[in-house]
């Protein structure tokens, strides 16, 4: 297999709905789901290139080994303030991790104990969601990734034309949150190697004349991909070992949210034997042996766990969410051994759990303590 990275252009505003509406206000998220350009590829193929379509079996919802494409979630970029050509791709925020307010450095305590101008800096800390570098674990300094947004209000269009306000609701103006145009996202995906072409020419059709996200019949959501780069998945997962290798302790984060669920289809939250047991048949997916074991303290295992929720898409389903799950959150960390790293590599390319080829599941390592 193929992983197919570059960078995802909004050509147009670009509205991801979080499925929470305040009042009139809708707003966005700051990342395309992997769901969100799976449901806009599939879509686009189902009604233009069903062959295609067929091929790639991206209308797979449940045995992640007989789907051809990985779709992951699109992250925002990295821009230096200071200087606009330091550009940088994210990853999700540890929620283990605590940074200062003032100084923005790592801390190891509860207090700062950064020397700023020769004196210890001593402010307090917090937790940090959303989106940071990797550089920002190793230096011990913050950067974090921000998109710009855009509020707009719309009339809603009826048959006699544009509406004002009014007593009924439904006709009320409305407010749409939005990423602005010639905003960059990382783009991310594995296929199979004989399908990379096809997939990028699909990719660009799909993404101005389909779109994503929602209010496209008001002009929301074309995209353009650029900047397209391949390399072989067994180069990927060979690189990534022996960068793994030299980690004297890893921590596991969760790059997206984690769908994990016991025989009875419950969610569950949070890392035990049943991740392990995903993780196994990633392990074998990828065709690689391993042994994954969670770290634990007196039988308490080592993790600080955020929670979420899952929305996937299926054409099976007149191209409708089938279903809404909990799940383990963006940045959820467990301690973990492991006696093979080119299969904890192969984790970081397919992910972890149900519907990987959505997004979900998606992880990477890092040295770290709980």
């Amino acid at each position: 297999m193929i992983e197919l990275t570059g960078a995802m252009i909004t050509v147009s505003p670009l509205h991801i709905g979080t499925g929470k509406k305040r009042g009139t206000f809708s707003e966005t998220r700051e990342y395309v789901p992997g769901r969100a350009i799976r449901g806009m590829v599939g879509y686009y193929l189902h009604s233009n290139n069903h062959e295609l379509f067929k091929k790639l079996r991206i209308d797979e919802d449940s045995d992640m080994g007989k789907t051809g494409v990985f779709f992951k979630d699109a992250l925002p970029r990295y821009v230096n303030e200071k200087d606009s050509s330091i550009i940088k791709p994210t990853v999700a925020s540890p929620v283990s991790l605590r940074w200062c307010k003032k100084c923005k450095n790592l801390m190891k305590s509860t207090e700062c104990s950064n020397i700023i101008n020769g004196k210890k800096c001593l402010h307090e800390g917090k937790k940090m969601t959303g989106f940071i570098t990797k550089d920002s674990i190793t230096t011990r300094k913050l950067e974090k990734a921000s998109v710009n947004k855009t509020i707009i209000t719309k009339c809603p269009i009826i048959r006699g034309g544009h509406t004002s306000p009014g007593l009924d609701y439904e006709l009320s103006p409305y407010h749409i949150e939005s990423i602005p145009q010639k905003t960059k996202f990382e783009f991310r995906c594995i296929v199979e190697d004989e399908f990379v072409n096809d997939l990028k020419e699909t990719l660009n059709e799909a993404g101005v004349f389909g779109g994503l996200g929602g209010y496209r019949s008001r002009g929301y959501g074309s995209v353009a991909f650029t900047e397209m780069k391949k390399i072989p998945v067994d180069d990927v997962i060979n690189k990534r070992a022996n960068e793994l290798s030299q980690i004297s302790n890893l921590m596991m984060v969760t790059n997206s949210p984690m769908i994990i669920r016991d025989d009875k289809k419950c969610p569950v939250i949070g890392f035990d034997s049943h991740f392990c047991d995903y993780a196994s048949k990633t392990f074998a997916l990828s065709g690689h042996d391993g042994v994954l074991r969670l770290k634990d303290d007196e039988h308490v295992i080592k993790q600080r766990i955020t929670k979420g929720i899952a929305a996937g898409w299926s054409i099976k389903h007149e191209n409708r969410v089938p279903e809404i799950i909990f799940c383990i959150g963006h940045g959820s960390c467990v301690e973990i051994d492991a006696n093979n790293f080119k299969a904890l590599a192969a984790l970081e390319v397919f992910g972890v759990g149900e519907m990987t080829n959505s997004g979900y599941g998606d992880v990477y390592f890092m040295e770290g303590n709980i």
